[in-house]
């Protein structure tokens, strides 16, 4: 487990540095300070994000049908377009709305089956204030994924190829530059295929990942 986790969060980093050009110098960081650089450039509506994160997932959980372990390492790409401004109010629940297409791949370290790979949609909700580098989040969506575990008759989890995933996750961006964020994130993974095969008992997984933004226009 720990091996796999080095692995992906290694491949995860490499990746960022090929990916993500962040040039950070004293200027940059400086203007992290002033509005413009924080909320009103970075999610005003229009602008795009890319978002590369991994980590690890495990199951079972407290949540749903005890089946057999199931852990795996993930690694997904997103593509974000912000929906809308944050309004001018001081609410703590002020914040804007992004859409997100993630390509997402799955390696499976113990259990059934060797990888899992698809895609997935997903609506995020970005709490904003003014003057701050620090962005919570919170998001849903669902995905389609294709599997070989299904070839392991010797679970009952997932039944077919193609299974769907419904997902929920909570995390937070801090800025290190006016493009650039580095991420946290912990999110709930459902895996099954809504009945579609005699095998469905379905994987509840949880887990946690870190990764880094890129926002442009």
């Amino acid at each position: 487990m720990i091996y796999a986790l080095a692995k992906t969060l290694l491949l995860l980093f490499i990746s960022a540095v090929v990916i993500f050009p962040c040039p950070a110098n004293a200027g940059d960081i400086e203007d992290v300070d002033s509005e413009a650089a924080t909320h009103s450039a970075i999610f005003t509506k229009g602008r795009k994000s890319l978002q590369l994160v991994s980590g690890v997932l495990f199951s079972p959980t407290v949540v749903g049908p005890r089946t057999h372990v199931f852990n795996y390492a993930q690694t997904n790409l997103r593509i974000g377009w912000m929906l809308n401004s944050p309004r001018t109010s001081k609410s703590l629940l002020r914040g804007n709305v992004e859409a997100i297409f993630e390509i997402t791949n799955s390696i499976i370290f113990k259990g059934a089956g060797d990888y899992m790979g698809g895609i997935t949609g997903l609506i995020r909700y970005n709490f904003v204030q003014p003057h701050t580098k620090f962005f919570p989040y919170v998001q849903g969506g669902i995905g389609v994924i294709y599997n070989d575990a299904y070839k392991d008759h010797s679970q009952d989890a997932i039944g077919q190829a193609i299974e769907f995933t419904p997902q929920f996750s909570s995390g937070f961006r801090y800025l290190i530059n006016e493009n650039c964020s580095i991420d946290a994130e912990a999110m709930f993974h459902h895996i099954s295929n809504a009945g579609l095969s005699d095998r469905n008992s379905g994987i509840n997984a949880f887990g946690g990942f870190i990764g880094l933004t890129h926002f442009y226009d």
